[in-house]
């Protein structure tokens, strides 16, 4: 059975660790994570160089390598083409 990377949004880390929990997945969440950014398009100069400025997408993220059908209790917190590293749905 195939393995597949997915990327789940929630709003906050205590929904991520209680969707997760009730399908029996445990995590111990660490300081900074869950937070994805994204290109502003911007840059800035730091010590001489040239730097890409960064925002945060909104919500908490959490990545998952799954096997098997995802519990349709996952399905509303899917980000869509996470497979192409191409996430539009933001």
């Amino acid at each position: 059975m195939r393995r597949e990377l997915l990327l789940l949004r929630f709003e906050d880390r205590p929904q991520a660790i209680s969707v997760l929990g009730e399908i029996g997945i445990a995590f111990d969440a660490v300081s900074g994570d869950g937070i994805i950014s994204k290109p502003t398009a911007e840059t800035a100069e730091f010590e001489g160089e040239v730097v890409a400025l960064t925002c945060p997408v909104s919500g908490y993220h959490v990545q998952l390598v799954w096997r098997g059908e995802l519990p349709s209790s996952l399905t509303p917190y899917l980000v869509d083409h996470v497979a192409s590293g191409k996430d539009t749905s933001h």
